[in-house]
């Protein structure tokens, strides 16, 4: 606390006549006198007045720890990845028939999205099959502006669809990979066809929660998981998410990797009990061939089989969604082991019909950090 005399505290002094006298420091020759019973309340004030002051200062030394000191605040961590199905403005979307075809269909789409992400209410959410940063803002004006948006321009130039997110948690980096691979990759069953391949559609960002930093990696890898044409070229997405998650670990991050991977996982088997035809699902978990076992693991684990879907594909045509044989899991969350023991909740959200909120359905994963 600074003084009256501009940093300068005034002196005390003991005097054999008189119970306390302070020298004023503006007058030095200036002596004050306080009686023996004035004396006593000054005592008392004084000592209540370093009592209430060292209270205060303990409250404000949690509060420093609390906000980046030694100390970290409890935190409950809320992850949705949904492919949102086109969540585009409406213009000029005439080639793709799923898409919104007029800025009302547009608008009503946006409404259904925000709407349900409101009831879910978590604190990160990565989308696929969003058009620019512009639907980024316009869903998060409709939450309330209370998110962070995340989006890198992508270089997907055929559908225009990128991959963005929303974090309540602020964003200490972000960015995308620019790598490109050759395929088939060494670790392929394939031989052909041949060529480069990059990731058109994802993001990564950097963030603090509980204590933890953690990379998230949202992504939409290249769809139809049993076309042999694109079964190679995925496969060398996913050694680009590979690298990328196994640089963040290298690091000391904690990684989820999370979005429309297009692709099954033959350890966690989905309700209609589909195989990958592809080496996807071991690229993306067994990051560092190096240690042993898998650096990242399937949220979904945790789940019954029969509860294992996140798309619905109308395989003969009807309208009618007929149940498992029509139901997919190629939506994941892939979070790396040190994560695991904050994981408390996993659920496919099935509350909404397909195609109503969109043609997938989300994936939700609640971490509780303690803090420390």
């Amino acid at each position: 606390m600074g003084s009256e005399s501009g940093g300068k505290r005034p002196s005390i002094e003991c005097s054999k006549n008189k119970r306390l006298v302070r020298t004023n420091p503006l007058h030095p020759g200036r002596l004050r006198y306080n009686p023996p019973t004035m004396t006593r309340r000054r005592n008392a004030f004084v000592l209540l007045l370093c009592l209430v002051l060292a209270i205060l200062a303990g409250c404000d030394n949690e509060t420093s720890e609390s906000n980046g000191g030694s100390a970290t605040q409890a935190a409950t961590f809320t992850v949705v990845a949904l492919n949102a199905c086109w969540l585009f403005d409406g213009v000029g979307e005439g080639d793709f028939s799923t898409a919104p075809q007029s800025p009302e269909e547009a608008e009503a789409h946006l409404t259904d999205v925000a709407e349900y992400l409101a009831s879910v209410d978590p604190d990160f959410i990565s989308l696929a099959e969003i058009e620019d940063d512009t639907m980024l803002d316009r869903l998060n004006e409709r939450l309330g502006s209370g998110y962070h948006p995340i989006f890198v321009q992508g270089t997907d130039d055929y559908t225009g669809q990128d991959v963005a997110a929303l974090s309540r948690f602020p964003i200490m980096a972000s960015g995308r990979s620019d790598t490109q691979v050759r395929y088939p990759i060494p670790e392929s069953k394939l031989t052909a066809p041949q060529g480069i391949e990059e990731v058109y559609k994802h993001f990564w960002a950097t963030t603090e929660v509980g204590g933890e930093t953690i990379a998230l990696i949202g992504l939409h890898l290249l769809a139809y998981p049993d076309e042999l044409s694109r079964v190679v070229r995925r496969e060398a997405q996913a050694s680009i998410i590979r690298d990328l998650a196994r640089e963040f670990l290298d690091q000391g991050y904690e990684v989820i990797v999370l979005g429309d991977v297009n692709d099954f996982d033959a350890d966690v088997c989905d309700a209609a009990g589909n195989e990958p035809r592809t080496c996807v699902d071991r690229l993306l978990k067994d990051v560092d061939p190096d240690r042993e076992g898998d650096e990242l693991v399937n949220v979904c684990d945790r789940l019954e089989q029969s509860d294992r879907y996140t798309y619905w594909y109308d395989r003969n045509r009807n309208g009618i969604d007929d149940g498992d044989e029509e139901h997919s899991q190629i939506d994941h969350i892939l979070v790396s082991q040190g994560l695991i023991p904050y994981l408390v909740e996993v659920r496919i959200d099935h509350s909404y019909e397909a195609r109503t909120v969109s043609d997938h359905w989300p994936i939700i994963a609640t971490f509780g950090f303690s803090g420390q």
